[in-house]
């Protein structure tokens, strides 16, 4: 299987863009085609095709560790949404890679990237956490956590590719730069890795 995650993972060297590991093999990464500085993906080293893959007991450590991190962003960029679209048994739905990822995206409304959703898919299945989406999850789907304690799902049925990025790129008026194939942001994400690293590791940066 041909992953870039796990090439980039598997690869040595001084390029490696992880801001944090956790002691559960996630990692924190600023992503390629940050739309805005703060924009980060927190994903597994191994192979894991979507969240609702992993058992509710490892999905609820993965939901705290997610947390800490959405915490970490919010602290220097403003209000932080999460979102995933999750691939299942291959079908990638509104998804554009079948590696795990969560996405972390400083945004101005949280309620309006709702809103967006619902525009498409309805009013969502509200969950109590993301460990939950193990029992939602029936095929490709759409996780948004709009804020820490609000947590919704829909199946990908009608949902764009990058969907969430469309979404976010609309609110900060660049809706024409959705697509990170076209447009690395690579200052943003240089912006969101040096800077994030300082706050973890302050005594480093001094």
């Amino acid at each position: 299987m041909d992953c870039q995650f796990c090439t980039e993972f598997t690869a040595n060297g001084s390029t490696s863009r992880i801001i944090t590991k956790t002691a559960g093999g996630w990692v924190l990464l600023p992503t390629i085609g940050a739309l805005t500085p703060g924009y980060c993906l927190f994903m597994p080293l191994e192979h894991l095709d979507a969240a609702a893959d992993l058992p509710p007991a490892h999905l609820e450590r993965v939901a705290a560790e997610t947390e800490r991190m959405r915490t970490l962003i919010q602290a220097r960029y403003g209000p932080v949404i999460l979102a995933e679209h999750g691939p299942r048994d291959c079908e990638m739905g509104a998804s554009c890679c079948s590696h795990c990822h969560l996405h972390l995206i400083p945004v101005l409304d949280p309620d309006a990237i709702t809103a967006a959703y619902e525009q498409t898919g309805g009013p969502g299945l509200q969950l109590t956490s993301l460990a939950a989406l193990p029992d939602a999850a029936d095929g490709s789907y759409l996780y948004l956590s709009p804020r820490p304690g609000e947590h919704y799902y829909w199946p990908s049925a009608g949902f764009a590719r990058q969907f969430v990025r469309r979404v976010c790129a609309d609110q900060l008026g660049i809706g024409d730069f959705f697509d990170w194939r076209d447009h690395s942001f690579t200052e943003n994400r240089e912006r969101t890795f040096a800077q994030l690293s300082a706050d973890l590791h302050p005594a480093d940066a001094a």
